[in-house]
């Protein structure tokens, strides 16, 4: 089991100053990075391949240290990234054996090229379940992804592994991706501070208008530094936002006295744990405290609208089945989930797609007068590593309710850790959602609340954890 105690585990201002004052160089730091990630790989099946680059560019970074020539705030730190990233170079399974035996990346996914431009070290890719179709960590190629707070549990998925090796200690933070919750529910799981951030604020390639990039990490303020690097416009991705991503004073926007709307019921769903629900309502009377104005919502969403986006996600799942090397040894559970979508047609999907789109508008409806949304992210205090979801076995995604919508509705969804759950000792997570495009004004709420909140994190180490004292 992992081992507890509260020890240092640095942020990206903390190995800045390091690298700045002598104290450790990228050398250093990279090499017991890739030490520990065996570790944790071992313990929590979270690393799908180191990256053989690792201490050459550990060396670059410390030679431009060496003569003051940093690149920047990101140069030379940790970082960890998703199987469904591709690295040039490097293996992507996307988390299925169906890709067992493809040929290797031939190029870098967009955020990766600019992680790698301002000087962030990749030290490993991380584990995920098949194409991202769980929010659990099941996979037919690497096995089950453990939480390092409770091996016996799931990280949450569909970027398991990034949010596992995080909570153990590894990296300053992550890049993981999201298409109903995969950022965000790890988060959740683990204890993190993520971000979902506006559809395309994170340019991606290949370009998608299903899949959102997004960051975790262990503070909100870290995700910020993060997001200001990667949320650039880019001419690979003709959907990308223009311009880029700034951070807000949280003053600036409390002085505003925004409207927050306290959503404990999308309308269907798994059911909301008592003690998730304890803890987002504990985080709303500090927003009122602070001077925000909340008020209860709920949303008279249906298995109907959920069934809707649940054909999409199959049919984009079965696309990607169809056309893999090895379609028969996709996960069992996601082979039977998929096999309503050999049964539709055209019109069947477009009907679907259409009716998520018509869902999304209802949202954006019921929510417009509000500022600022607080929900849980899961609602549940964790489950079991080896089932898909709290009675999900046949319906993949149905404990994503919180999470799945703002991705249709592309608003931007902020995660931080509320606390943790003295019963189980899993944590528990909070989702701040701000109206489109307003990045900045979500995680700057979720930051005031994660400095507030009434604990300190904990987080869960093995044998070996990088630790350096602050």
């Amino acid at each position: 089991m992992a081992q507890e105690g509260m020890i240092p585990m640095f942020g990206i201002a903390q190995y800045g100053e390091a690298y700045r004052n002598g104290s450790l160089t990228p050398n250093q730091v990279i090499a017991d990075h890739i030490g520990y990630a065996k570790k944790v790989s071992q313990k929590c099946n979270a690393i799908s391949v180191l990256n053989p680059r690792a201490e050459e560019l550990a060396e670059a970074s410390t030679e431009r240290f060496s003569q003051g020539n940093a690149k920047g705030p990101l140069d030379g730190v940790p970082v960890v990234v998703k199987d469904s990233y591709h690295m040039k170079g490097l293996k992507r399974w996307h988390g299925s054996a169906i890709h067992d035996g493809d040929d290797p990346s031939a190029f870098s996914s967009e955020p990766i090229q600019k992680l790698e431009a301002a000087g962030a070290v990749i030290v490993a890719k991380t584990t995920m379940p098949d194409m991202g179709m769980l929010g659990s960590g099941i996979s037919s190629q690497f096995g089950i992804v453990r939480n390092p707070w409770d091996l016996s549990k799931s990280p949450g998925g569909s970027s398991s592994g990034v949010g596992a090796s995080l909570a153990s200690g590894l990296a300053a933070f992550g890049l993981g991706t999201d298409i109903a919750g995969s950022v965000r529910l790890p988060a959740g799981h683990c204890g993190l501070a993520a971000i979902k951030p506006t559809q395309e604020r994170i340019a991606y390639s290949p370009a998608s208008v299903m899949r959102s990039s997004g960051i975790l990490s262990r503070s909100i303020s870290d995700v910020e530094q993060v997001l200001a690097i990667v949320g650039t416009s880019s001419e690979s991705d003709p959907w990308s936002l223009p311009g880029a991503f700034e951070a807000k004073q949280v003053g600036d926007i409390l002085a505003r006295k925004p409207k927050v709307g306290l959503l404990l019921d999308m309308g269907y769903g798994a059911s909301l744990d008592p003690v998730v629900s304890s803890f987002v309502v504990r985080a709303s009377e500090r927003l009122a405290q602070m001077g925000c104005q909340v008020e209860p919502l709920s949303l008279d969403l249906t298995d109907g609208d959920f069934s809707n986006a649940d054909r999409v996600f199959k049919a984009h799942a079965a696309a990607e089945i169809r056309s893999s090397r090895h379609p028969e040894a996709v996960l069992d559970y996601v082979a039977e989930w998929v096999k309503e979508a050999t049964e539709l047609s055209m019109a069947d999907y477009e009907d679907a797609m259409n009716g998520v789109l018509s869902t999304a508008c209802h949202v954006i409806d019921e929510t417009k007068r509000f500022d600022y949304l607080i929900s849980p992210v899961i609602p549940v205090v964790g489950f079991n590593a080896d089932i898909p979801g709290p009675g999900d076995d046949e319906q993949l995604l149905h404990h994503t309710q919180f999470t799945a919508w703002f991705n249709q509705t592309c608003q931007p969804a902020a995660v931080y850790c509320e606390g943790v759950d003295q019963a189980s000792k899993l944590p528990v997570g909070i989702q701040i959602v701000a109206k489109r495009f307003d990045d900045a004004g979500a995680l700057a709420i979720a930051g005031a609340l994660e400095q507030s909140r009434p604990e300190t994190i904990n987080y869960p180490h093995f044998e070996g954890v990088p630790e350096y004292g602050c």
